[in-house]
């Protein structure tokens, strides 16, 4: 049994709509059609019976014997013929139980034109045709009215509206019957849409959907669920391997905290031993919160928690800031910081810029040369602000993992820092609704912003 509010439900309903809309414009039309054309047979029958009447008339016929001669051709049910003298005495009335208005009296001319016929209703409310015309017997003036009621006419519509209805709700039933059945077919091919995709689990996603053999209409919802599925196995292989990075990179702070309590308890100990020991352990846990505090930062970067306090940003004064506070790790490996930004302005958040900025930055200086340069240029391109941080150092291998999150070098896991730094700047980047590329130039390693050049509010 269909439910209500279900779609096969509301299919069947517009669908029996449309077939009794159907069949009723169809059948009044048709049944004003077949009206028109018996109406029409009826008049012509009239006026060619006035003709002959008129014609024996005019040839001095006698008036009473008319019946007699038109009795084959008549139906006494619904034929009238009425002939009046001038002094308005019925010569000839075929059917006086008929009442008819006869005071509109038409002449009928010389020339034969054929006369004009109006339409009236019998006291049974029966329609009736009427020609009502004034001639020139011997006798004197007649005249003369014939008369035709819509009997038959009436029976044979009567008739065609019943058949008609009939055939049109055996017809709708039918129909009716067969669309829920096709309608059901049809529908079929969504129920099995719908079951895959209850069946979805973690172990399915590598898995697509056949949709050779779904109809074209439902072909766009598989590719969607396909591509919902490559999505969320992208996720959930970033997600293992973000469970991975971190179980690792928390393990080893807390194992080593672990250790060295493990130690200092196993004898006693000076205060100032006890005092270094928890400025130890202290340090460690402060990595494991800055840890912690950039994947949080990261998660709600990716997905869109932030929200952004865009302005108009001077590049150029911006760096200038960043080197200032750069300067002093950057003198210790005799690099020299250098900016060759014009006047170029970028709209973008300024804490999250210069966050971004110093990354990149302290990124670089760590990964350079001694005795080479850091260079940082800018520019205005195709509705974008491009700004890149150049600097000398060793090519680097996999280098599009690079924003990867706990990535340092080959993903060994030895080097210093956290591996967040540039996973730091494409979330803050992304946010921006900008890119970040790395590549290698020459000698260089470039990385590379693009921010989109978003109009602020007025």
């Amino acid at each position: 049994m269909m439910k209500i509010h279900s779609l096969r439900f509301k299919i069947v309903s517009l669908f029996m709509l449309l077939m009794v809309a159907n069949a009723g414009f169809v059948t009044l039309i048709l049944y004003h059609s077949l009206k028109n054309e018996l109406a029409s047979k009826d008049d012509d029958i009239l006026i060619n019976r006035a003709d002959q009447l008129a014609k024996l008339i005019v040839s001095g016929i006698d008036i009473k014997s008319l019946p007699v001669y038109f009795r084959r051709m008549m139906d006494m049910r619904q034929d009238v013929i009425k002939i009046a003298d001038a002094d308005n005495h019925v010569i000839v009335d075929t059917n006086p139980e008929i009442t008819l208005n006869t005071r509109d009296k038409l002449n009928y001319p010389d020339n034969q034109e054929t006369p004009s016929i109006s339409y009236q209703n019998t006291d049974d409310n029966m329609p009736v045709s009427v020609v009502n015309f004034e001639i020139q017997a011997p006798e004197g003036n007649l005249y003369v009215t014939l008369a035709k009621r819509s009997v038959d006419r009436s029976s044979v519509l009567r008739g065609y509206l019943q058949q008609s209805l009939i055939v049109s709700v055996i017809a709708i039933l039918l129909m009716a019957v067969f669309s829920i059945w096709l309608i059901r077919r049809g529908l079929q091919d969504i129920a099995r849409l719908s079951r895959i995709t209850a069946k979805t689990d973690l172990h399915a996603l590598g898995q697509t959907v056949d949709i050779s053999r779904l109809p074209d209409e439902l072909k766009s919802l598989g590719d969607s669920l396909n591509i919902m599925r490559s999505r969320l196995k992208n996720d959930f292989v970033r997600l293992t391997q973000l469970a991975d990075d971190l179980a690792h990179e928390l393990r080893t702070p807390i194992n080593a905290i672990k250790i060295q309590n493990e130690i200092t308890l196993q004898k006693t100990r000076t205060a100032d031993e006890y005092e270094a020991i928890i400025a130890s352990n202290t340090e460690e846990l402060d990595k494991l919160a800055k840890i912690i505090q950039n994947i949080l930062f990261i998660a709600r970067a990716e997905n869109k928690n932030i929200n952004l306090k865009r302005e108009t940003i001077v590049v150029s004064e911006l760096v200038e800031d960043i080197y200032e506070l750069l300067a002093f790790y950057a003198d210790e490996r005799n690099i020299r910081l250098v900016n060759k930004i014009p006047d170029v302005t970028v709209s973008a958040d300024r804490v999250l810029l210069m966050q971004i900025m110093v990354n990149v930055v302290s990124n670089a200086v760590k990964y350079s040369y001694e005795n080479t340069e850091v260079i940082a240029c800018a520019e205005n391109n195709h509705g974008s602000t491009v700004i890149s941080v150049m600097n000398k150092g060793d090519v680097v291998a996999n280098s599009e993992q690079v924003f990867t999150r706990f990535w340092r070098g080959d993903n060994a896991r030895t080097s210093e820092g956290s591996g967040l730094g540039l996973s730091i700047v494409q979330a803050i980047t992304e946010l921006h609704s900008g890119e970040v590329r790395f590549e290698r130039t020459g000698s260089y390693n470039r990385v590379t912003l693009i921010f989109p050049d978003i109009p602020l509010p007025s």
